[in-house]
């Protein structure tokens, strides 16, 4: 199941994901994605769309299947994307050693996330009511790691 976390102009994604490769992955998914900016339609108590579309920052939190429960051995992050494509793999040690303190780390602050993606926030009403919304929901997010963990960890 995929869990989204939506505010005015980001949202965070957390969902279970398996990666077909040698050897496989599997884990949780977090990513931070901006909103599109959509036309407003119809009458003021209409509903509006909502497009959850440029991903920019990806942390997939994963275990290489061929251990234990938990080895979190192939734990990493995207710190930015070229369009809808991630950068390379980054690998931190401290990402293995408490996963979900490293993760609420980065979703802390989201203006040094954005910045540090390539997004300029200098001009962004809405970065400061964004960041403090989503320190709230941290809880939240961190929680839906763990369920996507116990998910996928069967």
């Amino acid at each position: 199941m995929q869990q989204a976390f939506v505010f005015e102009k980001v949202a965070v994604l957390v969902g279970p994901w398996h990666e077909p490769m040698e050897p496989a992955e599997r884990g949780a998914r977090v990513e931070v994605r901006l909103l599109a900016d959509e036309p407003r339609r119809g009458s003021l108590s209409a509903a509006q769309r909502l497009v959850i579309d440029q991903p920019v920052f990806r942390a997939d939190l994963f275990d290489q299947v061929d251990g234990p429960p938990g080895n979190l051995r192939s734990a990493h992050f995207h710190p930015r994307f070229h369009g809808v494509e991630p950068c390379d793999r980054h690998w931190r040690d401290e990402i293995r050693a408490d996963p979900t303190g490293w993760l609420e780390v980065q979703l802390r602050d989201l203006r040094r996330l954005l910045e540090e993606s390539g997004v300029d926030v200098s001009d962004a009403p809405w970065i400061e009511e964004d960041a403090a919304a989503l320190r709230d929901a941290v809880p939240g997010v961190l929680a839906a790691v763990e369920r996507t963990w116990e998910a996928v960890r069967v």
